[in-house]
């Protein structure tokens, strides 16, 4: 059997609409996993940019990587269920295609699979914004390993708690055999998804370590909504419980939800009223839910922040990692002996993720700890092993 027409460990679908120059970095952080059984399957949404020029030079040079096109632009959730029925791995990675993960992440993610006995695994999010802005942890303070119940993930981003669905998971495929994305879903489909997934038996954990570092900028759509979002939703949700018998906790967690869903609503329909100076109705929406002026402030406020960029980043440094380099990082921690209900140093590879400037950061890993430390600095150049001997 030719190497390349067996299964693979793991498959990553990675969908790409106009990604541009963001996908080179995207494709090289997924080849240049530690755990090399795999393929990355790119679903291409009509792109129209450079890309798919990108993609097939790099397929020219890795038989890894497979892609499949579209004639027009369907969202993420079709996208995805393309790779998904030509996926053959054991285990499925999402990967956004203007998004980086640690060399590290899936070898890791798997043996925490593996340690919890999880049909499904996540980590956290770095999250690196390309105005400059200070990196940040999409988990917050949560710095210990949690499972995650279909209540939880219901409740979360609406009792305070971070928003799960924005997480990356990696799946076990025997859970996918007949799931899919739902396409009526253009923001959301992730959350749905693993919601289902959930409520059909399937065993969860998120660990706090941020091997996924997930890339802001002005062409990101997944923190954008407008009312037929959220009104695709609430459909989605009414349809899902309508054949339900939840326990107490998680029929209160999905009645807050919708609840929820139901102020964003009203919230996105007072905004489109505004733009298209509808002011009856914009009164009106502000009369049932006065509410809903302190979060036209909010709005304004954030678009004001996004307006006021910070200053330009000076250049990027050289740094020396090590356990006694020049910027001493937490010794390293062999995946046979990682303690995975242990707290870990995320907040660590948060700040050292802030060093970087305008450019790529250059780094010289005198040992295994440099090397992984390495991994949290978006878009590094880690030097070659030559450079790393004379370093020694």
């Amino acid at each position: 059997m030719h190497p390349h027409d067996r299964a693979p460990l793991v498959s990553v679908v990675m969908a790409n609409f106009e990604a541009g120059d963001r996908i080179v970095p995207a494709l090289r952080s997924v080849l240049g996993q530690t755990m090399g059984d795999l393929e990355v399957i790119v679903s291409d949404d009509a792109s129209r940019d450079q890309s798919l020029a990108h993609v097939c030079q790099m397929m020219a040079h890795d038989p890894r990587i497979r892609l499949v096109t579209a004639s027009e632009n369907r969202g993420p959730a079709t996208c995805r269920n393309r790779a998904l029925e030509l996926a053959r791995g054991q285990w499925l990675a999402i990967v956004d295609s203007d998004d980086i993960i640690h060399p590290e992440r899936l070898e890791r993610l798997l043996a925490a699979a593996a340690h919890y006995q999880a049909d499904i695994v996540a980590d956290d999010l770095l999250l690196f914004y390309e105005d400059g802005t200070a990196p940040s942890l999409f988990l917050g303070e949560i710095d210990r390993s949690f499972r995650v119940s279909a209540e939880r993930w219901v409740s979360a981003g609406i009792d305070g708690s971070p928003a799960l669905g924005y997480l990356k998971p990696l799946i076990n495929a025997d859970r996918l055999r007949a799931p899919r994305y739902d396409e009526k879903l253009r923001i959301g489909e992730d959350y749905d998804l693993i919601l289902r997934l959930l409520l059909a038996g399937a065993d969860m954990v998120v660990v706090p370590e941020p091997f996924y570092l997930y890339r802001r900028h002005s062409g990101s759509i997944s923190h954008r909504l407008s009312a037929g979002d959220v009104e695709a939703m609430i459909a989605r949700q009414l349809a899902l419980t309508q054949g339900l018998s939840p326990d107490a906790n998680l029929a209160r967690a999905f009645a807050a939800r919708l609840r929820s869903l139901e102020q964003g609503l009203a919230y996105e329909r007072l905004v489109a009223s505004i733009k298209t100076r509808q002011l009856g109705t914009a009164v009106s929406l502000l009369a049932s839910d006065p509410g809903h002026l302190r979060r036209l402030w909010a709005s304004f406020s954030e678009g004001r922040n996004r307006r006021q960029s910070p200053p330009a980043p000076g250049p990027s440094p050289v740094l020396t990692l090590g356990e006694r380099g020049e910027v001493a990082v937490p010794a390293y921690m062999p995946i046979n002996a990682t303690d995975w209900d242990a707290p870990t140093s995320r907040r660590f590879w948060r700040d050292l993720a802030a060093r970087r400037g305008a450019g790529p950061v250059r780094c010289i890993p005198l040992d295994e700890a440099g090397v992984y430390a390495a991994g949290f600095i978006p878009e590094a150049e880690v030097a070659a092993a030559e450079t790393l001997r004379e370093a020694s």
